[in-house]
């Protein structure tokens, strides 16, 4: 072992934790270079632990409350919930503009989520689809309701709205509240029992079918009036009472 230091170790000897000279007796051997493989593994190890979980901090810090997906990819976010936005073309079509404003855009009046202006065109075939994901949003009752409506213009194209509620916050497509197709239309979902947080989440998908394809659109995700509620409390009234005309 030459050019080793020798460190001398005790064992089972009774100046083990004395500050008295050690007896002679119990010495062995240990090289120092050993030792010193052994701490800078721990050292390192150590240093891979803090990193990975300095990573994972940063990434759950860095999450949006509102988001824009493009077939699946993020392309604007907004971590306020106010206001995001993004022009570009994506899989053949050419997205014009498409602008979401969120619930603190809105100063608590009831809107929730509203795509304000959406223009996407095509001269090809194929299909893109839209999400708008808006979390940390707050119910504002033991119970809520939610309701889609949207107007605009479909050329040459097919399109459909789907609307997803998740009570875990997470922005997860685990609820369905509602699907329509066409240019118009609107749905009210609900009410649901809200303990915490939950997230809402609005995908668009569109289909060229010939030369020219286009939409053109305003959707609204708002909590609706309690006149809204009212009539579709009426209407499940009518075809409940309706199921039991037939059942007589």
């Amino acid at each position: 072992m030459r050019g080793t230091r020798i460190a001398y170790v005790h064992y089972n000897c009774r100046c083990i934790d004395s500050r008295m000279p050690c007896c002679g007796v119990c010495h062995r051997p240990v090289p120092t270079n050993t030792r010193s493989e052994t701490t800078m593994t721990r050292n390192k190890s150590l240093v891979a632990a803090v990193a990975f979980a300095s990573l994972a901090l940063g990434a759950q810090a860095a999450r949006a409350d509102l988001i824009i997906f493009a077939n699946g990819s993020q392309v604007a976010d907004d971590a306020t919930n106010t206001f995001a936005s993004f022009s570009g073309a994506v899989a053949g079509f050419n997205i014009n503009v498409v602008s979401a404003a969120g619930v603190n855009a809105f100063g608590g009046s009831g809107e929730l989520l509203d795509v304000g202006s959406l223009d996407i065109s095509t001269s090809g075939s194929g299909t893109i689809t839209l999400k708008i994901e808006e979390t940390n949003l707050i119910g504002a009752g033991a119970a809520q309701a939610f309701q889609l409506a949207f107007s605009g213009l479909v050329n040459n194209a097919s399109v459909s709205r789907s609307l997803y509620f998740d009570a875990a916050n997470s922005g997860a497509e685990s609820s369905l509240l509602g699907s329509v197709n066409g240019a118009s239309g609107s749905f009210v979902a609900g009410p649901f029992a809200l303990s915490g947080p939950y997230s809402l989440t609005e995908e668009i998908t569109l289909t060229a079918t010939g030369k020219g394809a286009k939409l053109s659109s305003d959707d609204s995700v708002s909590v609706p009036e309690p006149a809204v509620l009212s009539l579709l409390g009426a209407g499940l009234s009518v075809l409940g009472l309706a199921r039991r005309r037939r059942t007589i």
